[in-house]
C-alpha cells in the first residue's frame, strides 16, 4: 500500500490540476460571451455606419492609380522573388541534403559510440574486449566445456582488434556477425534476430561508430608490418623477406598480438583450435586442455582445416590461392574447385566496401607468405612460386618465432 502511494497522490495531483484548468477555461468563456453581447447591443441601429459593405471606398481614380500600381508593385515583386528564389534553392539543395546526411551520419556515430561504451557509462561494454579504441584486448574469462557440459576451465580469450574491421568485411557481413555473434566464442548474439538485446537501428549506429574508428589502408599496412618484425624479432624499420616460411608462419599466427592491426586477424583464429587462448592464464591453473590446445596450425576449428597440400587440392594454383585470400568469400558464391563461401572469411588484400583495388589490410607480400605457408602445412615441397621449404616445423608455436633467415 506505501508503494502506491506516490502514484495515488501523483494521479490525484493530476486530476486537481485538470480541474482548475477546466474551471478557468469555462470562466474565460462565459467572460467572452457577456462581453460579446454587450458590444453587440451598442451596434443596434448603427448599421449603415458600422457594416463594411455600406462604408465608402476608394474613387475610381485612386482604384485606378495609386491603388492599382501598388498591386501591380507587388506582384512584380513577388514574381521576381519566386524566379530567383527557386534556381537559387535548386542550387542549394544538393548541399542542403548533403549536410542532411552529415547530420544524420554524425548522430549515428554519436549513438554507437554510447553503445560501444562500458556499462558504468550506459554502453554495452563493446570496449571491455575490444578494447576503449576497438584496438583489440581480452574478454572476460570464458568457460570451456566438455562435450557433456561439464565446466573444464576458465580461459583469457584475446579479443581482435576491430579498427580495421570494414576494411576486411562489407558491412553486411559485420551486421551479420554482430547480430547473431561467433558460435564457440564468447562474442554473443547482439541483434534481436538472433536473440540479443539490439534493434536494427542500434545494430546499424554501431557499425557507424565502427566506420568512425577504422584505420586506413595504409595506416593498416604500417602496423601489421611493425607487428609482424616485433614476433619475428627484428629490428624497427627492418626489411621483411615475406619468401621466408618463417615470415609465413608468423603472419598466419599474428592475429594473437592485440593493440595493433595485426591484432585484428588471424589465420589461426579460425583455422587452429584453441589458439585465441592457448598462451593466456588458466583456471584452474592445472585444467586439462589437451582437447583444446596444442594443435597444429591450419588443423581446423571454426574453419576447415588447411592440411593436406591446399594446392593443387582446393585450388590449382599458388596465385587462386592468393586471390581468394584478397578477396575473401561471399555468401553462397562458389571458390576454388569445390568452394562454398560462408561470408566469414574477411578479404585481406581488398576492402569490400570500396571499388578501389589493393586497399585491404594485408599487402601482396603478406598474402603471398600467408599461401605459401598455408599450403605447405604438411611439409609438402611449397607450390610454384614460392621460395624453398619450411623452415620451421608445423607444430604449435608459443612465444617468438625464430627470425627471419634463421635455422
Amino acid at each position: 500500500m506505501i508503494a502506491l502511494l506516490p502514484s495515488v497522490v501523483a494521479a490525484s495531483t493530476v486530476k486537481s490540476v485538470g480541474a482548475v484548468v477546466a474551471v478557468v477555461v469555462l470562466i474565460g468563456f462565459v467572460a467572452y460571451v457577456v462581453v460579446n453581447i454587450r458590444s453587440g447591443r451598442e451596434e443596434i441601429g448603427s448599421e449603415i455606419e458600422l457594416a463594411p459593405n455600406r462604408k465608402p471606398y476608394y474613387s475610381d481614380e485612386v482604384l485606378e492609380g495609386p491603388r492599382l500600381t501598388r498591386a501591380l508593385s507587388t506582384g512584380l515583386v513577388l514574381l521576381a522573388i519566386s524566379a530567383l528564389g527557386v534556381p537559387l534553392y535548386w542550387l542549394n539543395e544538393p548541399a542542403r541534403q548533403d549536410g542532411a546526411v552529415a547530420q544524420f551520419d554524425a548522430t549515428f556515430v554519436s549513438r554507437g559510440s554510447k553503445l560501444f561504451a562500458p556499462t558504468a557509462e550506459g554502453g554495452y561494454n563493446c570496449a571491455g574486449c575490444h578494447g576503449p579504441e576497438g584496438t583489440g584486448g581480452v574478454a572476460p574469462p570464458y568457460t570451456l566445456t566438455s562435450a557433456e557440459g561439464q565446466f573444464v576451465a576458465a580461459v583469457s580469450w584475446k579479443a581482435p582488434a576491430i579498427n580495421t574491421v570494414l576494411l576486411r568485411f562489407s558491412e553486411e557481413e559485420v551486421r551479420d556477425v554482430l547480430v547473431y555473434g561467433r558460435p564457440g566464442s564468447p562474442m554473443p548474439a547482439w541483434g534481436e534476430a538472433g536473440g540479443g538485446p539490439l534493434t536494427s537501428q542500434q545494430i546499424d549506429e554501431l557499425i557507424a561508430y565502427l566506420g568512425s574508428i577504422q584505420l586506413s589502408s595504409s595506416e593498416a599496412k604500417a602496423q601489421t608490418e611493425e607487428a609482424l618484425r616485433i614476433r619475428l624479432g627484428l629490428e624497427p624499420g627492418a626489411f621483411i623477406d615475406y619468401t621466408d616460411p618463417a615470415v609465413g608462419k608468423a603472419i598466419f599466427n599474428l592475429g594473437l598480438a592485440t593493440g595493433t592491426a595485426g591484432g585484428s586477424y588471424s589465420c589461426a583464429r579460425c583455422h587452429t583450435k584453441g589458439a585465441s587462448f592457448r598462451d593466456g592464464p588458466v583456471s584452474p591453473p592445472n585444467a586439462d586442455l589437451s582437447n583444446y590446445i596444442d594443435f597444429k596450425d591450419g588443423s581446423g576449428a571454426n574453419g576447415f582445416a588447411l592440411t593436406s597440400g591446399l594446392v593443387p587440392r582446393q585450388f590449382l594454383t599458388l596465385d587462386a590461392l592468393i586471390q581468394f585470400l584478397r578477396i575473401g568469400s561471399e555468401y553462397g558464391v562458389l571458390y576454388g574447385q569445390r568452394g562454398v563461401g560462408s561470408g566469414r572469411m574477411p578479404g585481406l588484400g581488398d576492402n569490400p566496401n570500396t571499388p578501389e583495388a589493393a586497399d585491404g589490410m594485408f599487402s601482396d607480400g603478406m598474402l603471398r607468405a600467408a599461401a605459401c605457408y598455408e599450403s605447405s602445412l604438411e611439409g609438402d615441397a611449397p607450390p610454384l612460386g614460392c621460395k624453398g621449404s619450411l623452415a620451421i616445423p608445423s607444430a604449435p608455436q608459443s612465444g617468438t618465432l625464430t627470425p627471419a633467415g634463421g635455422p
